[in-house]
């Protein structure tokens, strides 16, 4: 941007003191409007953002705003120009103040006093807590003229450089030389005989999507004098496949500053590109990463370097010198664990080292040594496995936050404290060397390993938290101010020592092993004639599979004795693990064991007997009468007794002893079946082996299919079995039908297929087919055989009769028919002789079978058959005419009538039924009988109780007790449902006694809310006969 004499071209610097550490801050054109009432005049807005922190300084260099082109011949002179500058910081819970405005300037020394007293506010608010939260900047210009007026064309390759970049990042700029040279984000030099661009600077700027695309065929830029590219991509780049990085290679042998941020195009890094700029000392790729392992050499010009990476980034002792490099920032996403290290060899220079291992990335391993300060800081210190560093001066952030670490090893260093409250979880050491480390943390040890912390400033051991230790390392040599007692429950670990002239005596276990200086290093002398007391608990040693275990006291910390017996200590001192490399079975034998190589005089004699057992690669043999064989490799020893059992009760008898490695053993009465999981369990006197076998072989017999057989099966049938049968002979093969092992004869068997004919009767039916091969039984399969007798079951004799073996019904008594449908005896009608009543015929269905006992009675009254037939039975008995009343069909014939009389004889209907005589056609009966009915019914005289509760009545005749009783009142309709019911259930009476016709007469009432109707009923009886008006109908009611 040009305004008469002065060119702006820098707006401030790039770096930030942020809690006291030097990092990059970063700009960005936050807004630019133009004014509405002078063309000449536009209003910037840029933004300043930086790491979060507790405490920062911005600097801003206000003097390189200016260049003083006053001399320039091509621009118009004027010294009229304004500037309005103004910082805006934010106080952390607090408003947004200003602290800086200048106005009107319009000399260099004003624009450093002003830069002075910024730096004077500044250092007055150090001891706050600042967020710098928007630098704005508003430059208002008036000018006649606003660019650098050229004289000279770019050189065309410069040109076509610049032409790419405005295309590859969509900006709306147009691409011509005078209007890249005026804008705000070219500066190009007025230098003559050529001018060149010299900076390039988009941090905001106006794009458009209907631009041109980039030259995909430019290889290189061309850009002899440019010192400083700043792009932040606002959109996505037009050409993805484009980066930017291959064709700044080489191209600018005066850049100094190559910062890119947000281009999603760069995703490798050329090889050599610090190489190609040899003046290059700021590079930066932020906010994208790149997408491949990189070896790390950027050249030895670069002093600050920030990169993104996913992949291995090789930083180790091999890497080159980076000479200049101050301050490094590198956001890593691993793939696999990796370690980095930083030497001093190849970064003697650098003070600032900046890791951002993503949260969720692979675990990191840190090692830093330099003989100079290293400010060292790691983003995500969860995700740090191992951390090494030496020499350097802070670490943030502090040891308590890494959490996932296995190894901390810091030396040299300003350390004094270790920050923890708790060890972290996989932490397994620690080596903190030569520092000033005062005291070790009163924590729990957890699961720490190896303790080294030599060459420091401790004076105690907080011996509590060791009691749960074991075979662990506590290295506190040259801490010569440590005074302490080691206590005797130390025992079972390794200590160092030396150096430490306050620690005067060691507990004897340590004494014993003390020139074994893996174990114990101490500078204490022992007393003249000192003798360790080695024990053991026992003498006798069983071992399993050639391992042991030694209980005793000052055992020491193992040996490899005779290259064959190795003792490695479980607990040190007090238990040993045994191991001899050349299994030995056989009875028990004696051997020597030296317990440590330094002191051969500790020589002990020890009794060793083998017990343990290993049993594998087991197979399963069927052989003939139901005998499993198991075939297992084995490892034992044959000196012993061994049983073995299946699931814990069944027997497997061995019978082959370690023969050619292998172990047999048989079970009788059992089968298995492939996908079976059992127990087996071999067990000696001194030692039990147990673990699950799987058994993978097919048992025969299985997958057992029933191929072809008769459709209606009989004696003869021949039935096909297709499976899985065995090698086994046929006489070993039976055939179930439900159980019973003589249905069905076995002709033929091969080991796919067996053959068998019927030669017994079955009824078929839904049958259980099982099949047994050398006493092995297979899963039964359910088989629907059809017989004459079974498809008549299937049609059934109506549930009064089964089945025979020809499909017949046989009827159950009381039915007969081939479906036993029809039941007998029933009785139709009857009759008797007019001549002799005594003598009567019963008609109806009597069955088919000519009955041989017939047994009638009629009133109790036992009747004598003289005739039967299926339809007709013919009897007689001592009083016919009181048994039963055949009504005649017609009058004067038929059954139940009288016949035989003269026509013009007056008769009576059924002779009276025996109860009177016909005089005149009238029947005179016989007393107590009714001449209403012709001497039919016989009336009872008896005493009549009112039931007042309800009107019901009942009566006895001859024996038979009849009752009468009101239920309910129903409404239905024309098919007989029922609309409306009104249950009779509640009445209310009143009795009339009439003395005079001695009758009795109750009158009831219905008491039921259901219904509104009036509902009445009347009961009468008398002593005397009576004649009533029923209707039309006078009747004519007996007393009583």
């Amino acid at each position: 941007m040009t305004n008469q004499s002065n060119l702006i071209v820098k707006i401030f610097i790039d770096y930030v003191l942020s809690d006291g550490r030097p990092t990059f801050s970063k700009t960005s054109i936050v807004n630019k409007t133009a004014s509405s009432s002078n063309d000449q005049q536009s209003t910037l807005l840029i933004g300043i953002s930086m790491p979060q922190s507790s405490e920062s300084i911005l600097d801003p260099d206000f003097t390189p705003l200016l260049i003083d082109k006053s001399n320039d011949s091509g621009c118009i002179k004027s010294n009229t120009w304004r500037i309005i500058v103004g910082v805006v910081v934010g106080v952390v819970g607090a408003v947004a103040i200003a602290v800086a405005s200048i106005i009107l300037i319009k000399k260099k020394r004003m624009i450093l006093q002003f830069n002075k007293n910024i730096q004077h506010k500044l250092s007055r608010m150090d001891d706050r807590w600042f967020t710098v939260l928007l630098l704005l900047f508003v430059i208002s210009i008036s000018s006649s003229n606003n660019h650098v007026a050229l004289s000279q064309s770019l050189p065309t390759t410069e040109l076509n450089s610049a032409i790419w970049i405005i295309r590859q990042y969509g900006s709306d700029l147009p691409q011509d030389q005078t209007s890249i040279c005026s804008s705000l984000y070219f500066v190009c030099s007025a230098a003559s005989p050529t001018p060149h661009i010299i900076k390039i600077v988009m941090l905001s700027y106006p794009t458009t999507t209907t631009g041109l695309l980039p030259n995909a065929g430019l290889n290189q830029f061309d850009f002899p004098e440019l010192v400083e590219i700043d792009i932040i991509a606002v959109q996505a780049p037009i050409s993805p496949s484009l980066n930017i990085l291959d064709l700044i290679k080489g191209s600018a042998p005066k850049l100094q500053k190559l910062f890119l941020r947000s281009d999603t195009s760069i995703t490798s890094l050329p090889s050599g590109l610090g190489y190609s700029l040899p003046m290059l000392k700021s590079f930066l790729v932020e906010n994208v990463y790149f997408q491949h392992d990189i070896v790390f050499d950027f050249g030895p010009t670069v002093t600050d370097l920030k990169f993104a990476i996913v992949g291995a980034l090789i930083i180790d002792q091999s890497t080159p010198v980076h000479t200049n490099l101050a301050s490094l920032n590198i956001n890593v996403k691993l793939l696999v664990p990796q370690s980095i290290t930083f030497t001093n060899q190849s970064f003697p220079a650098l003070t600032s080292l900046s890791i951002s291992p993503q949260s969720n990335s692979m675990s990191l391993i840190v090692v830093v040594t330099s003989q100079s300060e290293v400010h060292l800081y790691i983003e995500y210190p969860q995700s740090v496995m191992t951390l090494m560093a030496s020499g350097f001066s802070t670490l943030l952030p502090s040891l308590d936050q890494f959490t996932k670490l296995s190894l901390l090893a810091l030396s040299q260093s300003t350390l004094s404290s270790l920050p923890f409250t708790e060890y972290p979880e996989y932490f397994s050491a620690i080596q903190v060397t030569s520092t000033n480390l005062a005291a070790i943390p009163n924590i729990p040890i957890r699961n720490l390993k190896s303790i080294t912390l030599d060459h420091n400033q401790i004076e105690s051991v907080p011996w509590n938290n060791f009691q749960n230790a074991n075979n662990i390392l506590l290295d506190v040599s040259f801490n010569t101010g440590l005074a302490t007692i080691v206590p005797e429950s130390f025992c079972n670990n390794r200590l160092y020592i030396d150096g430490c002239p306050l620690i005067t005596d060691l507990p004897e276990c340590f004494k014993c092993y003390q020139n074994n200086r893996f174990y114990v290093r101490t500078d204490i002398v022992l007393d003249p004639g000192f003798t360790c007391n080695i024990t053991f608990n026992s003498t006798m040693l069983y071992t399993v599979l050639g391992y042991g275990t030694l209980f005793g006291t000052n055992l020491g910390y193992g040996y490899y004795v005779n290259n064959r017996y190795l003792l490695t200590p479980e607990i040190p001192n007090k238990k040993l693990r045994f191991y001899d490399n050349q299994l030995e079975t056989g009875p028990p034998r004696n051997i020597t064991l030296v317990m440590d190589g330094n002191y051969p005089e500790y020589k002990y004699n020890i009794t060793v007997l083998e017990i343990g057992i290993s049993i594998t690669q087991t197979t399963f043999v069927q052989l003939p009468t139901q005998v499993v064989q198991l075939k297992s490799l084995a490892t034992m020893n044959p000196y012993l007794d061994h049983t073995i059992s299946i699931n814990d009760n069944i027997d497997c008898v061995i019978t082959g002893l370690i023969v050619d490695g292998y172990l047999y053993c048989n079970i009788s009465g059992h089968s298995f079946k492939q996908g079976d999981t059992l127990k087996y369990t071999i067990s000696n006197p001194y030692y039990t082996f147990q673990q699950d076998i799987i058994v993978y072989q097919v048992f025969y017999p299985a997958d057992v299919v029933l191929d072809t057989r008769d459709s209606i099966i009989s004696v003869g049938s021949t039935y096909n079995f297709s499976g899985k049968y065995g090698t086994g002979p046929m006489d070993q093969t039976i055939i179930y039908f439900n159980g019973d092992p003589s249905i069905c004869n076995v002709t033929f068997k091969n080991q796919s297929n067996i053959q068998c004919d019927q030669t017994k009767f079955w009824q078929g039916g839904e049958t259980n087919i099982t099949i047994s091969v050398d006493g092995f039984t297979a899963n039964p399969i359910m088989v629907d055989l059809k017989t004459i007798q079974s498809l008549c079951n299937d049609t059934g004799c109506s549930g009064h009769g089964s089945c025979d073996i020809n499909g017949t019904c046989v009827c159950d008594t009381g039915y007969y028919s081939d479906k036993c449908l029809q039941k007998y005896p029933t009785f139709r009608s009857g009759s008797y002789d007019l001549n002799d009543r005594k003598l009567i015929s019963i008609y109806g269905d009597f069955g088919p079978f000519n009955q041989t006992t017939v047994s009638i009675t009629l009133n109790n009254t036992d009747c004598q058959v003289t005739y039967k037939s299926q339809l007709t039975v013919d009897n007689s008995t001592n009083n016919g005419n009181n048994w039963i009343y055949f009504k005649p069909s017609s009058q004067g014939s038929g059954s139940g009538s009288d016949s035989g009389s003269d026509s013009n004889e007056l008769t009576c209907p059924f002779n009276c039924y025996g109860h009177g005589q016909c005089i005149n056609g009238k029947c005179q009966c016989q007393p107590g009988y009714s001449s209403i009915d012709n001497c039919l019914t016989k009336t009872s005289n008896h005493t009549n109780t009112p039931n007042t509760t309800s009107p019901t009545t009942s009566f006895d005749i001859d024996g038979i007790d009849f009752q009468f009783e009101m239920i309910a009142i129903q409404e239905i309709d024309t098919d007989d449902n029922i609309i409306n019911e009104v249950l009779t259930n509640s009445w209310n009476s009143t009795i009339i006694v009439n003395n005079q016709t001695q009758t009795t007469t109750v009158n009831y009432q219905l008491n039921n809310s259901d219904t509104t109707a009036l509902v009445t009923a009347t009961i009468s009886f008398s002593q005397q006969p009576r004649d009533i008006q029923f209707g039309s109908q006078l009747l004519h009611i007996d007393a009583n």
